[in-house]
């Protein structure tokens, strides 16, 4: 035989092998006696008595039913107010359907991103009254500006007027640019006071005390007497001029200060104005109960409409968030006395600019200006501007004849 034929063999004795084996368990199943339920015992009126497990069975109980049961979304973490809900930090629970109310948010996709109106501790149930989608929209009402502020930033108040605050167009949410330009002053450094210094000179001058009660009619003295005399002068150079007199050239007017501007960007709006807390709305809105007549009494008149109250004022304060470091550096800003700007970006810009500081050198250098020569001649800029006659014009000096006034009748 070859091995073709062995392995046919092979396969039709284990086929046959397998038969046999799945027969006798098919056999012995059939033949095993089903298990009845135990009998159920009773006393004389028909009660049933309870078993050796201490239960009493009876055939008339239906089965307990299992009650249905739905997810809820839990918090893992306890988070403060304002923090938004990330799927890292939720879980979902299972809760009887009966104890879970329609308030109750069970899909975690609609918490996520969401923000916590109030403190939300570990393990409770969310609901949809404890979030809130756009914060900005309960900072006023439920808990401050506080919510407005970016995480890692600060707010503080700044000065604002009409001109500053981009001619009151600014508000809540806004992002702005602080510019800030201030004024550097050349200093002694021994002193730390502005140049130029005074100076003070002290001269020895020989005085005749002989010749002063001469001129007082005493003349016996014959007394030399040094006293010293202090003067100051306005401080200068001296310089010799082609007639050989030496002259004091010294400055016509007082130190020009440097000014230097800097800007801090995208610093966001808190709040314009002072900050007022919102009343709820029962008491905003009071409602008048009517009071009962008595017969015969006539209907009250209604009061007169209340006046028209008095525009208020623009206001004068500005609540903006910066980074510390930024803060602290607007804050010097204002206490050495620059002066502050501010600017208003577009609502959907929020990119950092390269922005130099600007000073002289930067107008010299970014608008490509050339400093002329100095000339020994000018223009009369005074007499020659505004005039197109060609001459200065000159104000009248004549006196107005007064006005009579006629008595009536």
């Amino acid at each position: 035989m070859n091995s073709r034929t062995i392995a046919i063999i092979i396969f039709i004795f284990g086929a046959l092998v397998l038969a046999v084996v799945g027969a006798l368990i098919f056999f012995q199943n059939q033949d095993q006696p089903q298990a009845e339920p135990p009998p159920v015992l009773t006393d004389e009126e028909g009660n049933p008595l309870p078993t050796e497990e201490g239960q009493v069975v009876s055939e008339d109980v239906p089965p307990t039913e299992t009650p249905a049961l739905v997810e809820v979304v839990v918090s893992l973490q306890t988070v403060p107010r304002g923090h938004q809900m990330t799927q890292d930090i939720l879980t979902t629970d299972l809760r009887n359907v009966a104890d879970v109310g329609s308030n109750v948010i069970t899909n975690m996709e609609d918490a996520v991103g969401l923000f916590a109106r109030t403190d939300i501790f570990q393990g409770e149930t969310l609901t949809r009254d404890s979030l809130v989608r756009d914060q900005t929209l309960v900072a006023i009402t439920e808990y401050g500006p506080s919510a407005l502020i970016p995480s890692g930033f600060i707010a503080a108040a700044i000065p604002l007027s009409q001109l500053k605050g981009v001619a009151g167009g600014l508000s809540e949410g806004d992002f702005i640019d602080i510019m800030a330009t201030f004024e550097l002053y050349r200093i002694d450094e021994q002193f730390q006071t502005f140049l130029e210094n005074d100076a003070v000179f002290f001269m020895d001058q020989e005085i005749s005390s002989a010749q002063e009660t001469a001129v007082d009619g005493d003349t016996t003295g014959e007394d030399m007497s040094s006293q010293p005399i202090a003067f100051s002068i306005t401080l200068g150079r001296f310089e010799e001029l082609a007639t050989g007199d030496l002259v004091l050239v010294s400055p016509s007017e007082q130190q020009r200060p440097i000014p230097i501007t800097m800007v801090l960007q995208n610093a966001k709006v808190i709040q314009v104005g002072d900050y007022v807390p919102r009343q709820p709305a029962s008491e905003r809105i009071p409602t008048a109960t009517p009071e009962p007549l008595e017969e015969g009494e006539p209907t009250p008149t209604a009061a007169a409409a209340p006046t028209a109250t008095a525009t208020p004022p623009p206001p004068d304060v500005l609540v903006v968030a910066l980074l510390p470091q930024q803060q602290l550096f607007l804050k010097h800003a204002l206490e050495v006395g620059a002066t502050v700007d501010y600017a208003l970006r577009s609502a959907n810009d929020n990119q950092l600019f390269a922005v130099d500081n600007v000073d002289l050198q930067f107008l010299l250098d970014y608008f490509n200006i050339e400093v002329p020569p100095n000339f020994d001649f000018t223009i009369d800029v005074g007499s020659s501007s505004g005039d197109s006659g060609g001459g200065a014009s000159e104000e009248s000096d004549a006196t107005p004849a007064p006005t009579e006034s006629v008595p009536e009748g």
